[in-house]
C-alpha cells in the first residue's frame, strides 16, 4: 500500500518502507542480514562507495535500513529521505531519483547464482556479530534481552529481531539471499511517502517496480496479546557490575481502552512527575532511575529501575504498591491533568519531523482505520480518572527479573 502525507512545511521528502513477514519462518540472523545489504549495495552500485557517491549526489541524501519486531511480526524498515526538488540548484529530479534508487537496492541487489556477494556477506556477518555482542554494553537493553527470554518464552519477543550470535555466525551468502527472497516474496508492504512533494511520480514508480515482484502468500497479521502465565516468574541473573536492574511485567490480554492504558502508564511511571519518579526515586532513594512504559499490541507494562543490588525487594514492593494504590484508590484529577498535558504535547511534537509522522500512521496499520493526531488528542481529553483506574485493574504480575553482580 502506498500512503502520502503533504505538508508544505517540510523542506524535505522521505520515503519509508516496510516489510512484514512471519518471525518464524524466515532466520532472524539472515534476515537481519538481508536488511543490511539493502543499504550496502546493489547491482547499480555494488560497492558501498559508489552508493554513497550516488547518495551524495542527491544532496547528501540518507539512506537507512533495521529490523525491528512489531505486533509479533519482522518489520525490515528501509528509509530513505532528500531535499525537495524546488530546492536543487541544477533543476534535478531529486524526488525522482531517490524512488529509483530504494528500487534498486531493494529490487535488485547484488547477487549472482542465488547468492549475495560472498565478500560483501562476510563484512556483513561480522558487522552484525558486533552488533549483538555489543549488547552488553547496555546493561538495560541486556537485561531487557534476557528477561524477554521469561516474559515472552515461545512468542516473537522472546529473542530480538537480529537473532543470536550462533545463529549469525551461520548464515552464508545463500541462506541470507535465501532470506531477502522470502522477504520480498511473503511480505506485507506499507510505503509511505512524507513531504512537500504531492508524489504522484513517485508513486508510479514504485507501484510499476514492485508489481513485478513474484508474490506468494503475503503475510498476514494474526495479533494476540502476549500470554499471562498462570502465577508470576522470578529469575535473576549475574553479571560483572556494579548496579542491579529490575524489570517487572504486567500483563492485561483484555485491555481495550487505549487512551486510558497511555495515560495510566504515565501516571505510574512514563514522566517525571510520575509516581514511580517522585515517590520510589525522589522521596525513597531506592533507585537511580525507575519508570515504565506499556505496549498497546502485546497489552504488557514494562517497569524497570536501575538499583542497589540491597534495594531490589524494597523497590519490588514499592512498584507493586504504586500500582495497586491505583487500581484500589485511582488518580487525583491533578494527576490525570498532568498525563494529558504530557501526552498532548507529545502529540503536537510529531509534526515537527517527517519521521515522526510517518511512524504515527505506520503504528495505525493494525487498526481498523488510520487517525489523525488531533482526533488521538480528543480521545485522551475525553479519559475520566475512573477509566485510569479500570486500566491500572486490568493488569497482572507476569514476570519479575532482576539482573545483579556476582558478589
Amino acid at each position: 500500500m502506498f500512503s502520502k502525507i503533504t505538508d508544505p512545511r517540510y523542506k524535505q521528502n522521505r520515503f519509508f518502507i516496510s516489510l512484514f513477514t512471519d518471525i518464524s519462518q524466515i532466520p532472524r540472523s539472515d534476515a537481519a542480514l538481508a536488511a543490511y545489504e539493502f543499504t550496502e549495495c546493489c547491482e547499480r552500485y555494488p560497492e558501498y562507495k559508489q552508493l554513497s557517491s550516488a547518495l551524495l549526489d542527491l544532496y547528501d541524501a540518507s539512506l537507512s535500513s533495521q529490523t525491528a519486531l512489531f505486533g509479533g511480526a519482522r518489520r525490515t524498515d528501509i528509509w530513505a529521505d532528500t531535499i525537495d526538488d524546488r530546492y536543487a540548484l541544477n533543476g534535478e529530479k531529486l524526488e525522482r531519483e531517490l524512488a529509483t534508487l530504494m528500487c534498486d537496492c531493494i529490487l535488485r541487489p547484488r547477487a549472482n547464482d542465488g547468492m549475495f556477494d560472498e565478500k560483501t556477506v562476510e563484512m556483513l556477518r561480522a558487522q552484525l556479530i558486533d552488533n549483538i555482542d555489543s549488547v552488553i554494553n547496555d546493561k538495560a537493553v541486556y537485561a531487557a534481552e534476557r528477561a524477554a527470554k521469561t516474559a515472552f518464552v515461545g512468542e516473537a519477543a522472546e529473542l530480538p529481531a537480529s537473532g543470536t550470535r550462533e545463529n549469525a555466525e551461520k548464515i552464508t551468502a545463500k541462506s541470507a539471499f535465501d532470506a531477502y527472497r522470502e522477504i520480498l516474496r511473503t511480505a506485507r508492504i506499507e510505503i509511505f511517502a512524507v513531504g512537500c512533494s504531492d508524489f504522484s511520480e513517485s508513486e508510479k514508480i514504485f507501484a510499476e517496480e514492485f508489481s513485478r515482484l513474484d508474490r506468494g502468500d503475503i503475510y498476514s497479521f494474526n495479533l494476540k496479546p502476549s500470554a499471562l502465565k498462570d502465577k508470576p516468574k522470578y529469575v535473576e541473573d549475574e553479571l560483572d557490575m556494579q548496579q542491579a536492574i529490575l524489570r517487572m511485567y504486567f500483563k492485561a490480554p483484555d485491555m481495550d481502552d487505549r487512551p486510558a492504558n497511555a495515560l495510566f502508564s504515565n501516571i505510574l511511571g512514563g514522566m517525571t512527575t510520575s509516581r514511580f519518579f517522585e515517590d520510589i526515586r525522589e522521596k525513597r532513594s531506592l533507585c537511580y532511575y525507575c519508570g515504565c512504559h506499556s505496549d498497546r499490541f502485546s497489552k504488557t507494562l514494562f517497569c524497570s529501575a536501575g538499583i542497589e543490588p540491597a534495594n531490589a525487594e524494597l523497590t519490588k514492593e514499592a512498584m507493586l504498591v504504586e500500582l495497586n494504590d491505583i487500581c484500589e484508590n485511582g488518580v487525583s484529577q491533578d494527576e490525570l491533568e498532568r498525563a494529558k498535558l504530557e501526552v498532548l504535547n507529545t502529540l503536537t511534537s510529531i509534526y515537527d519531523s517527517s519521521f515522526g509522522i510517518s511512524n504515527w500512521y505506520l503504528s495505525q496499520i493494525l487498526d481498523e482505520k488510520f487517525i489523525s493526531p488531533e482526533e488521538y488528542a480528543e480521545q485522551i481529553k475525553a479519559v475520566s480518572p475512573e477509566r485510569v483506574r479500570e486500566a491500572a485493574r486490568k493488569y497482572a504480575l507476569d514476570t519479575v527479573y532482576l539482573l545483579k553482580n556476582k558478589e
